[in-house]
């Protein structure tokens, strides 16, 4: 029974690296050679967590990035295959597998199971969350892993903490309207919460370990001055507030960067004149604070941000900041970091189809994009006119209608999040936005009459 049960979560775990066996090696993207230094050399980045790093020096036995992505994909698995357990106990295993083989290929699911970096936790954190919350008669074990994988999972990003925070927190307010009935008593937020704030001191906590410092972020200010740059808000505040050189930005307000990219990685751009990540600090956070306690730009800042967050819940290509011939060259971050603490893997990584392999094969999403984005369209439709009909709705299980609601919760702070703090990206809805697909599964799954069609369907074969 344990064999078949850990020989089970194994295939699981291979299925959703479908992906990294395609390229040939653990897909990487511009910020991995950051985290592989991070947890390799045990230095807390400026600009990232380091949960994630110790993940890499940890799970890799600092001999294989192969060890890191199947570990982080079983982690996806047993919270996707409990997910599943709380629609329907019965569900065979083979159609689980079936499942998450066809949203490894076609959605982001695999594409982030398979990468060097921490975007996948986003959806364990919200799976995670929800599983806690969850009144079922889970064992004791299950409880804690389940408090365990969260825990690492909001430390994993720094988004993930208000990801969090506010998934939990729509989550409370929909059980206490009708919109699901019985709501309120099949779900507990005692223990989430506990283990959201646990999870805050975990993260202060390893950072003094490792850095002497308890602080969690430590550039929230210039990633913040970065969206004030992006949206309009910086220029129209220095503008209107200028007056000789009361802020550290006034003497560049006309020869700003043009975008936040410019402002976070040029040498030359004011950040680094301005004392760097560390050092523009306090004059960064004056200018923050400021802008957010003026009326008129405050309400520039909340237009934007509103206007971002709808339009990141469209941005959701697969393999976003994949597809370049910028990480074969040996400056760029992932070559360099792979080259020192995994040069064993370096023929591997060169050989990839990432960096065009020896026969110049390299990633093309045209097609899996086209997939991807009509099963989100379907998906998003399906998923409308089933909530808005309140019969149809209460067709559906209440368990399922809270997972349901829970995902897309997830799916919809994700966006504001990323679309109001940071850059509105592919990459950053990608890593979730395959849930909405996922929710339909769950649902079909739900319906007995679909479920006994397919699983008669899979035995016959």
């Amino acid at each position: 029974m344990l064999f078949k049960k850990i020989l089970f979560y194994l295939l699981a775990a291979l299925t959703l690296l479908i992906p990294a066996f395609y390229n040939g090696y653990p897909l990487v993207y511009s910020d991995t050679g950051s985290y592989i230094f991070s947890g390799m050399d045990l230095l807390i980045p400026e600009h990232r967590t380091i949960m994630y790093g110790l993940f890499i020096r940890f799970f890799s036995l600092n001999f294989s990035l192969w060890l890191v992505v199947f570990t982080q994909s079983l982690i996806v698995a047993y919270v996707l295959w409990h997910i599943i357990k709380v629609v329907k106990k019965t569900v065979s295993k083979r159609l689980f597998l079936i499942i998450i083989a066809l949203l490894s290929g076609f959605t982001g699911l695999g594409w982030y199971s398979s990468q060097i970096m921490p975007d996948i936790f986003t959806v364990t954190a919200v799976g995670a969350l929800f599983l806690l919350a969850l009144k079922n008669d889970y064992k004791v074990y299950q409880k804690i892993i389940f408090s365990a994988l969260l825990i690492f999972s909001v430390n994993a990003h720094f988004s993930n903490y208000l990801i969090s925070i506010l998934t939990l927190l729509g989550l409370f307010v929909i059980t206490r309207t009708k919109f699901i009935p019985k709501a309120k008593q099949e779900l507990s937020f005692l223990l989430p919460t506990v283990i959201i704030a646990v999870s805050i001191v975990t993260g202060s906590l390893v950072n003094y370990a490792v850095g002497s410092t308890f602080k969690l972020n430590q550039s929230s200010h210039v990633f913040l001055m970065g969206k004030m740059l992006d949206s309009g808000v910086l220029k129209s505040f220095l503008d209107d507030e200028c007056k000789g050189d009361n802020y550290v930005l006034c003497s560049c307000k006309d020869s700003l960067p043009n975008t936040s990219r410019e402002l976070l990685w040029d040498p030359k751009s004011p950040l680094y004149q301005n004392g760097g990540w560390q050092g523009s600090q306090e004059s960064f956070n004056k200018i923050v604070f400021d802008i957010f306690t003026s009326p008129k730009h405050l309400a520039l800042f909340t237009y934007n941000a509103t206007l971002s967050s709808i339009t990141q819940l469209f941005q959701n290509d697969v393999g976003s900041g994949l597809a370049s011939n910028w990480y074969k060259d040996p400056t760029s971050p992932p070559y360099v970091a792979i080259s020192k603490h995994f040069p064993f893997e370096l023929k591997q990584y060169k050989q990839s189809r990432q960096n065009g392999n020896l026969w110049d094969q390299g990633l093309d999403f045209t097609f899996i994009n086209y997939i991807n984005h009509i099963l989100l369209v379907l998906s998003s439709v399906f998923l409308f006119f089933t909530f808005a009909s309140k019969s149809k709705r209460k067709s559906i299980d209440v368990h399922v209608q809270l997972i349901v609601v829970t995902l897309l919760l997830g799916v919809l702070v994700n966006a504001i999040v990323a679309g109001s703090l940071a850059n509105v990206y592919d990459r950053l809805q990608c890593r979730i936005s395959w849930t909405i697909i996922f929710c339909v599964v769950l649902i079909l799954l739900s319906k007995k009459e679909y479920l006994k069609k397919i699983e008669s369907y899979l035995s016959k074969k």
